[in-house]
């Protein structure tokens, strides 16, 4: 436990560092609730609320993805998103589809993963029109050994396939916790970095899954 507090302390300071330095912040919290349909077959409830520097809200969402895992090593996923962005004038809603296929491997005490996404997707803030997107992430992480913290570190592109053109990163290191056989915690930082004249987003994200 003292471990899980220190290293909340050190992402909050580098988040609060980082914050100083830019007008774009934001705190992203994630639940997810997964149940195992049958074997192989998990569906899964998944709502988001992401807050503004003065943590009022910015938007809400909420997913249901169900997940297909043929083999150890992959699995494939489809997912359907409701997206709310809230505006003084009124909110805006934008519905989504989510195509996913991930693959894995171990070496040693570190865990290898490649997703690749395609998705439709609307960047609300920066006046985008609906475009599809392909999104491949690269993630590395750690099983310390005793030990139920996994560090993580991983990076994201978008490429907008209707426009040609690769939009963003982000950039994400933070770490996960099992709580027993259900529970699992983590934090991370996030940096969201546009590839034109946009301002980078830095991002503080807790998330916890419950899986029965």
């Amino acid at each position: 436990m003292k471990r899980i507090f220190i290293l909340l302390f050190i992402l909050f300071i580098s988040v609060s560092i980082t914050q100083a330095k830019t007008k774009k912040f934001g705190t992203w919290m994630e639940f997810e609730f997964s149940k195992e349909l049958f074997e192989k077959f998990e569906i899964s409830l998944i709502p988001e609320i992401r807050l503004e520097d003065d943590f009022t809200i910015d938007e809400y969402l909420i997913d249901v993805k169900f997940t297909y895992e043929p083999v150890k090593f992959l699995n494939f996923a489809a997912a359907y998103r409701i997206n709310t962005n809230v505006k003084n004038k009124g909110n805006e809603i934008s519905k989504r589809f989510v195509l996913d296929a991930n693959a894995k491997q171990e070496f040693g005490r570190f865990e290898a993963s490649l997703r690749t996404r395609y998705t439709n997707y609307t960047d609300v803030e920066e006046g985008e029109s609906e475009s599809n997107y392909f999104r491949p992430r690269a993630k590395l992480e750690y099983d310390i050994k005793g030990n139920k913290i996994r560090p993580f570190v991983s990076y994201e592109l978008f490429r907008n396939t209707t426009e040609k053109e690769t939009r963003k990163g982000r950039f994400d290191i933070g770490f996960t916790r099992k709580l027993g056989n259900l529970h699992r915690i983590g934090i991370y930082y996030r940096l969201q970095d546009y590839f034109d004249d946009s301002n980078s987003v830095h991002i503080l994200g807790i998330d916890y899954r419950l899986k029965f």
